[in-house]
């Protein structure tokens, strides 16, 4: 095996995170680190990351940032992890990961993502895919329709309104199809916690499953369509678009995963041989007491 590379793709305003994330892959083995910090051109730097031999991309910032690291990563892993989020197990987790101290195969997983296309564009989704009926821009309170790869109870944004009545893990391949309306209108108000410090009412219809490889026609002409809640695609009035979930999105690090395969095989424990070890030191008996 040869150098172990590792990319990271960061907001300008991360560098105290991206510090935190160079120790930490530097302690886990990880020779080099790529880092791009700006604010624009990240697919052009991720291309140049795995064509450098990178063999793990963190992505530290927003769903959009992710996505448009997804777009061009091919099967070199993600690691999203959000600004502030715990930078220092990611890093740990990443650098084991790419260093092939833990079998990728046990703690990557391949990702779900939703393609929206239009006669003129394709984009893609890592989360969610929702429709304002608005024909001037995204409103969360004219949200006709939600499209999600998943949906967690515990999650921030649009997923976590199905995640309070329809929950689905990341491990299945099934997405959630929503259907919204005004709150005097619905037999369900979810009061969703749709970004962060933000909680609101939706009215919600309905909902389904969503199947891979289903088109579903959007009822968006003339409206818009906001992809991981960011990027806005407008519709002129006739304009037509669907939606499909699709299950060759990236390739996914469980942080979670590692740690437990690290724990369970001893990575981040140094034992000292000519240091003597008395058994009390290893099976005190619970509950302590004074």
């Amino acid at each position: 095996m040869g150098e172990a590379v590792a990319g990271i793709v960061a907001n300008s305003a991360a560098e105290r995170d991206i510090r935190t994330l160079r120790s930490a892959l530097r302690v886990a083995g990880v020779g080099r680190v790529t880092v791009w910090s700006k604010d624009s051109g990240i697919t052009g730097a991720v291309r140049r990351m795995v064509d450098s031999g990178a063999g793990v991309i963190i992505c530290l910032g927003d769903d959009g940032t992710a996505r448009e690291a997804a777009t061009v990563c091919g099967d070199v892993p993600l690691l999203v992890l959000p600004v502030g989020n715990a930078p220092s197990v990611a890093g740990l987790a990443a650098g084991l990961l790419v260093t092939q101290q833990v079998d990728a195969d046990l703690v990557t997983n391949r990702a779900t993502m939703l393609e929206v296309a239009t006669k003129a564009r394709r984009e893609i989704a890592l989360v969610d895919v929702s429709v304002s009926r608005s024909r001037q821009e995204w409103e969360a309170g004219l949200l006709s329709e939600l499209y999600c790869t998943f949906a967690l109870p515990d999650a921030i944004g649009l997923s976590s309104i199905p995640g309070q009545l329809c929950p689905s893990p990341k491990s299945t391949v099934d997405g959630v199809a929503v259907s919204l309306g005004p709150v005097e209108e619905t037999p369900y108000v979810v009061h969703a916690p749709i970004a962060p410090g933000l909680v609101r009412p939706v009215g919600v219809r309905g909902w389904s499953v969503l199947e891979p490889g289903v088109r579903v026609d959007l009822a968006a002409s003339g409206g818009v369509i906001a992809l991981d809640g960011e990027r806005l695609i407008k519709l002129k009035p006739g304009e037509s678009a669907f939606v499909e979930l699709k299950t060759d999105g990236p390739w996914c690090v469980d942080v979670r995963a590692v740690m437990a395969e690290a724990a369970r095989l001893g990575l981040l424990l140094d034992i000292v041989p000519e240091r003597e070890i008395s058994p009390a030191s290893y099976a005190v008996k619970a509950p302590f007491t004074a």
